[in-house]
């Protein structure tokens, strides 16, 4: 348990309406009102109406945990929490990291969107129920939607699921330890993309175990293959979560690779590899400060003679499929920068906002460069047009020197943030019109009151 992280008390204890403070006792009480409610649920058949979405799986924890504990139906974006989790069911210690907490609601809801291009798998024979089953339910893991009771929450989800589509899914069928290494096999993804349906092979036979087809006509109307719908090609949006999972999975692993080689100096870029890609999981435009670092990474493992032959084949594959994975986030990130692209600021307040939120990005990367003096400057500035949308004089002088510097950072250089952050300057270093000011100086004083 982790302490301070606003789900717990200061203890590391999970903040709770019965007053607990052992955490056995707490663990105890929690599985004992969870299960009598999990069982409730599947018997009532979820959630009605739910589309398995943002809403949906809030409901469905709510339900299970609000005996227990406060925060039942909170996401890990309610209270800000991250987190990650080791694993060493590949035999190795790997790093299993979640979805960025800002990104749940519209990760569940495209998830819920696509699912629902599938028709909720209506139509599907045994075998496809289970092999589609396992594809989400690894998507609605990886998103973690929440601090503690993903599982159960996804046991009932899922036992909705195959109730609306003709089969019963029943989760006693097999042990828990069964169920966990499936998932975590599936978050690790051991296999290349063109191999993907391996990464998913022990999910799919979990599924296998605990569905059987539904007694009754309905169930078998729900079965019929005219209920089915062709396989959906994914949307930008899933495209663009499934880049971003394969360039973190083969990421820390890269570091590790990197941060172990001997030699001077290998150890520090390991780690700034794993830095980057940190970074770039929180946010995917990072990925244009960072994707040199990660081709340099990547080259230096599959050019390095004692990285050769086969005892080094996974070491050769992660690299490649790193540098594949940087290289489409980045292409994604691009694109999605060019449609997000907003027309130039004209005046003086538009090119305020402009300029506060270009900088704090511009600031960020100068940072992770070791531009310390530049990133401070730029902030300095920022401060300083919060009161007044000019920069003149010494502001002029430091932002043009943070400017120069961030031009020189080829990660930097061809960035929206740093055009967006000159297009507010060239506007702002000009005095404001009288008709702004005079604009200004009615918005300061139209505040329901009498200007006095």
């Amino acid at each position: 348990m982790v302490a301070g992280d606003r789900f717990s008390d200061e203890h590391g204890v999970r903040i709770n309406r019965l007053g607990i403070t052992d955490p056995q006792q707490l663990a105890q009480a929690e599985t004992d009102s969870s299960l009598l409610r999990l069982q409730r649920l599947n018997v009532q058949g979820g959630i009605p109406g739910g589309r398995y979405d943002h809403a949906h799986l809030k409901q469905v924890h709510q339900k299970l945990f609000e005996g227990v504990y406060p925060w039942a139906g909170e996401t890990r974006a309610d209270r800000e929490f991250q987190g990650h989790k080791p694993t060493y069911v590949t035999g190795f210690k790997e790093t299993m990291t979640y979805a960025p907490f800002k990104e749940i609601e519209p990760r569940l809801n495209a998830i819920g969107e696509q699912l629902g291009k599938e028709n909720y798998l209506k139509g599907l024979s045994e075998e496809k129920f289970a092999e589609r089953a396992a594809y989400y339910l690894d998507q609605y893991n990886h998103t973690h939607a929440f601090r503690d009771g993903n599982g159960r929450t996804l046991q009932a989800t899922f036992v909705q699921l195959g109730k609306e589509a003709g089969y019963q899914v029943d989760f006693a069928r097999i042990d828990p330890a069964t169920l966990n290494r499936a998932r975590d096999l599936a978050m690790v993804r051991p296999h290349a993309p063109q191999e993907a349906e391996k990464n998913l092979q022990a999910l799919k036979a979990m599924f296998e175990q605990v569905i059987s087809p539904a007694p009754g006509i309905e169930a078998e109307r729900l079965r019929d293959p005219s209920q089915a719908r062709p396989l959906a090609d994914l949307s930008p949006q899933m495209q663009a979560m499934d880049a971003r999972r394969e360039l973190v999975v083969t990421g820390y692993r890269v570091m590790d690779i990197v941060a172990n080689m001997p030699g001077a100096g290998n150890y520090e870029k390991g780690v700034a590899v794993g830095k980057g890609v940190e970074a770039t999981n929180l946010n995917p435009a990072a990925v244009q400060t960072h994707l040199a670092q990660f081709q340099q990474a990547a080259e230096k493992i599959i050019k390095h003679p004692a990285l050769q032959g086969p005892d080094a084949r996974q070491d050769q594959t992660d690299a490649k499929r790193f540098r594949a994975a940087a290289e489409q986030v980045q292409t994604l990130a691009v694109a999605k920068e060019a449609e997000a692209k907003t027309p130039p600021p004209k005046t003086h307040e538009e090119a305020q906002a402009v300029f506060k939120q270009a900088a704090n990005h511009v600031a960020q990367a100068l940072r992770e460069h070791g531009k310390e003096l530049d990133a401070a400057r730029l902030q300095e500035v920022t401060c300083h047009i919060e009161r007044t949308p000019f920069i003149g004089g010494l502001n002029r002088e430091n932002v043009g020197k943070s400017i120069d510097v961030a031009d020189r950072i080829p990660a930097l250089s061809s960035s929206r943030q740093l055009d967006e952050l000159k297009s507010a300057v060239s506007v702002m270093e000009k005095a404001p019109t009288v008709q702004e000011r005079s604009t200004a100086s009615v918005s300061r004083s139209d505040n329901g009151g009498i200007e006095r």
